[in-house]
């Protein structure tokens, strides 16, 4: 299983080549995000729970959202574009399929699916990994140093959230980025969940799919407000990687995800009053 990943990191990266020397790096996203408000949203079930306001901040310039491939399809069935795609994925998959991705801009990671990349239609920003080793440092000199280095803690979130943080933005605000289940893995019109959808039938509902996936993952328990939730390696090495890096970070991070980070690393609030914040302090400013 590790070879054949390390050989998809290659294979990637060789047919990305072309691609990534026409597009660059991260550097033209700098100043994208330079003095904004940033809204990174994830692909977890309570992300349905916050379309509708995310909806309102389209177009508004004081704030820019960046999505996870798997987020990005429920976004737009939902009429909401994201400023920012994020990919790392490196098998072929299908979350650009079927749509206009002329208007966002996608950053991706240097060995990500380059069948996946194909598809996308808009622009570009390649990245590399912040890791060394005598597997991944010629990767990186191979896709090139000059793209940029980005942390990562084991899913695609903790990547927007490295990149962001160190872009200058004002503030970041986490959406569906869950990191832990109950009965559902990941949001409605998802491509996972549209894959459950396909192979649903009268005994085998999208539903006992989605809760078979959830029995399967059910490693570890975490409670919230007295309510249990369960969660697996990936999910808990993400909240421990980004709870490290906010609770040592003097810098204001908000979380309306469910359960998602601690509560002790981020301030645990509402979209639609994290929103509200940002426009009233907006205001207020001379």
């Amino acid at each position: 299983m590790v070879a054949e990943r390390g050989d998809a990191f290659i294979r990637n990266l060789e047919k990305n080549l072309p691609l990534i020397a026409q597009s660059g790096g991260l550097e033209p996203v700098i100043p994208l995000l330079r003095g904004r408000h940033v809204i990174i949203a994830g692909a977890g079930p309570s992300l349905d729970l916050q379309t509708a306001t995310l909806a309102g901040v389209t177009g508004d310039k004081r704030f820019i959202l960046i999505a996870s491939d798997m987020a990005l399809r429920p976004l737009v069935i939902r009429g909401i574009r994201p400023d920012f795609v994020i990919t790392c994925e490196t098998t072929p998959n299908d979350f650009f399929s079927a749509i206009d991705t002329s208007s966002m801009h996608l950053l991706a990671f240097s060995c990500s699916s380059y069948s996946s990349l194909k598809k996308w239609r808009g622009r570009i920003s390649f990245y590399n990994w912040m890791l060394e080793s005598e597997f991944f440092s010629p990767l990186w000199q191979r896709a090139g140093a000059g793209l940029g280095f980005v942390a990562t803690g084991s899913i695609v979130t903790t990547q927007a959230v490295s990149i962001a943080m160190g872009c200058g933005i004002l503030s970041l605000m986490l959406a569906g980025n869950d990191l832990g289940f109950r009965d559902r893995f990941y949001a409605s019109e998802t491509v996972r969940f549209a894959a459950n959808q396909h192979c649903s039938g009268r005994l085998n509902t999208v539903n006992s799919a989605e809760m078979d996936r959830c029995r399967n993952n059910r490693y570890y328990e975490i409670v919230r407000d007295n309510r249990t939730f369960f969660t697996n390696h990936q999910f808990l090495a993400a909240r421990y990687w980004l709870d490290e890096l906010f609770s040592a970070e003097p810098f204001p991070v908000a979380d309306c995800s469910y359960p998602g980070c601690s509560p002790s690393s981020v301030y645990k609030t509402g979209l639609d009053e994290y929103i509200s914040s940002v426009k009233q302090m907006s205001e207020e400013m001379p």
